[in-house]
Order: C-alpha cells, then structure tokens, then sequence
C-alpha cells in the first residue's frame, strides 16, 4: 500500500508525528517539512510516498525545493 502525504495542505506549526514541524518553505513559499541531513544540504518536502514493505517503510519525496545556504540560518 502506498500512502501520500501532502504537507502544504497541513497548517503553519502543525506537527507532523514522524516527520517534523511544518513550517514555510523559504524557497516557493509552500507550507511543507524542512529537512536537514547531516552530510547534505537542507531541503523542504511538500509531498512524499511511503510504502510498507516486507523488511521496512520506504519513503520518497515527490515535491520538495533545495535550501539553499544563503536561505537557512
């Protein structure tokens, strides 16, 4: 089964249980979950998919904008 979630229809501050706060993305503007990997630049994701699988969950972003470091403090 594949569930998408759409973050830009969920309000400024809501908590996401898995993923984070969601906040404005400081690149189109669109409500969505900023991301900040450790070895990479941070990113916001508007929508993503998520499969259950038999050995875990995978999970893809399908709309996101790259921050970039000017942009994050």
């Amino acid at each position: 089964m594949i569930t998408l979630d759409d973050f830009t229809l969920l309000p400024i501050g809501s908590r996401n249980n898995f993923e984070g706060t969601v906040a404005r993305c400081p690149v189109c503007g669109r409500n969505g979950v900023v991301v900040q990997p450790d070895e990479a630049p941070p990113y916001c994701v508007h929508a993503q998919a998520s499969e259950i699988l038999c050995d875990g969950m995978r999970t893809d972003s399908t709309d996101c904008c790259r921050i970039p470091e000017a942009l994050f403090p």
